[in-house]
């Protein structure tokens, strides 16, 4: 037997790749983030940010082909959006990133012509990564702050936020949630997979500026939230709702203050004064206010 939220990502494993995990002890099937798989190697799992080989049987490309095909339901042509981003997003809210052989038509990714890996990402809600202390520090006297969290991959930026968005909107405010990437509420057939609050609105699947706007303009909230800023679109995205008044809580990928102010789409972003807190995410998870 498998832990509850690793056998539902392992889903779309083929049985004897199952098998292997099942020799997990249990105390480390439920600290597992990731399942790597690529061709011609042997299988991994990623606990605690390290990478870890299991079994004696290295893997077939057609294994991962196969993988694949399982995790859309034999429909691969319907994910086809989501893929030229280089992901899906099964049920449960586990993703998983694919590269490979690609055909490519004016610089755009079309389609994958042969796979090589995939990483199988354990999606896990965590109610409460944003304790009292931090909710309070953004939502202050009726007020609610606009607040950027730094953090390189892996420190639970995307957590964090869909907890603060939960706890928000379960208060009774309008929270929208602009999802490029599945990743906040991870929509399956409409329908989130993760606890995201009563009153929260949400776009996945579709660039976070645009998304960002749609929700702006339409479902009128009072907080929007935006994982990972990367773009000079996504910068003028939150200025705009910034501007219309409504607040934003955002991510981006940083060590510290220092190597934030170093990159100049950074520094636009401190410009717009935005933000009026700014938290750095430390190794050991630990908030810390910056601003």
């Amino acid at each position: 037997m498998l832990e509850k939220r690793l056998e539902q990502a392992a889903g779309c494993l083929p049985p004897q790749l199952r098998t292997v995990l099942e020799h997990l002890p249990a105390q480390e099937q439920a600290r597992c983030e990731e399942l790597r798989l690529r061709a011609g190697q042997l299988p991994a799992v990623t606990i605690g940010g390290r990478e870890r080989l299991l079994g004696d049987r290295k893997l077939a490309q057609s294994e991962l082909e196969e993988t694949l095909r399982r995790a859309t339901a034999y429909s691969v042509h319907t994910f086809a959006d989501s893929l030229r981003q280089g992901f899906v997003t099964v049920q449960g809210g586990h993703r998983i990133g694919v590269c490979g052989q690609t055909a490519v038509q004016d610089g755009k990714l079309l389609s994958y012509r042969h796979i090589s890996s995939l990483n199988i990402r354990v999606a896990r809600q965590i109610p409460g990564a944003a304790g009292a202390a931090l909710l309070g520090q953004i939502w202050e006297g009726g007020q609610i702050h606009s607040a950027l969290f730094l953090a390189p991959p892996g420190r639970g930026k995307t957590t964090l936020l869909r907890d603060l968005a939960r706890q928000m909107s379960d208060s009774g405010i309008r929270t929208a949630l602009a999802d490029e990437r599945a990743e906040l509420a991870a929509l399956y057939e409409g329908v989130p997979q993760f606890d995201i609050g009563t009153h929260t609105d949400v776009i996945d699947g579709c660039p976070k500026a645009e998304a960002a706007m749609i929700l702006v303009k339409t479902m009128s909230p009072q907080l929007l939230v935006l994982d990972e800023i990367t773009s000079e679109r996504d910068v003028r995205a939150a200025e705009c709702a910034s501007h219309c008044g409504t607040a934003v809580l955002a991510s981006a990928h940083a060590w510290d203050m220092d190597d934030f102010r170093l990159r100049p789409l950074y520094r636009r972003l401190l410009d717009t004064q935005i933000f009026t807190k700014i938290f750095c995410i430390g190794s050991d998870r630990k908030i810390i206010p910056i601003v």
